[in-house]
């Protein structure tokens, strides 16, 4: 194979990796600019982990760490679950395998993206006219996790200042992820034309 054969096919997944970094800052703008903070696809997915994250603490129908966690798990879940992930990548392996600094902010942003979803959630509470996974909405159905979570807490009346803070974050994690990610992408791309050299 001659040398430009062979930078093409180096440079192949470099450009496919660093196509990411825009394509996440344009899945952000999208997730902000949208009542639901709903991006196709990743949205459903989710949807079933946050699900999931009830039955988690709730396992045979008995509610471990009672039943304000059965409530708060689905939300807990759905933000830290990637984060699993996002250790994972950050994590040198045995077998010397480098860190993936690209993977853990795609994840982080990930989970970013599930807090912004969990703060349109919380700033329902009151208004109760998001419609629920049963088809009814928080006015018309005794689930509405937020609505639950903050009369148990005597919170109801700051739904909307909780859920702003938790989507400044959200949004500075979103930002923070993607800006990392592609410092990380030119320092990898550097140091394997270091390596090469």
């Amino acid at each position: 194979m001659n040398e430009s054969a062979l930078a093409s096919s180096s440079a192949s997944p470099r450009y496919a990796r660093l196509a990411l970094v825009p394509a996440l800052a344009w899945l952000t703008w999208i997730a902000f600019h949208n009542d639901y903070g709903y991006i196709a696809l990743l949205g459903d997915v989710d949807l079933a982990i946050h699900e999931f994250g009830h039955m988690l603490f709730m396992p045979f129908g008995i509610p471990i760490l009672g039943g304000t966690m059965v409530i708060l798990g689905g939300s807990l879940t759905q933000v830290v679950f990637p984060l699993i992930f996002a250790g994972y990548f950050l994590h040198r392996r045995d077998d010397g395998a480098r860190r993936d600094l690209l993977a853990a902010m795609a994840c982080l942003w990930w989970s970013a993206i599930n807090l912004l979803s969990v703060a349109i959630y919380c700033a329902d509470s009151r208004a109760g006219q998001l419609t629920l996974l049963d088809g009814s909405t928080g006015h018309e159905s005794d689930a509405h996790d937020w609505y639950n979570l903050l009369t148990r807490w005597g919170l109801l009346d700051q739904d909307l200042v909780i859920a702003r803070w938790m989507r400044a974050i959200a949004f500075l994690v979103c930002v923070g992820s993607i800006i990392v990610a592609l410092w990380s992408e030119r320092s990898r791309y550097r140091t394997l034309q270091e390596e090469a050299a």
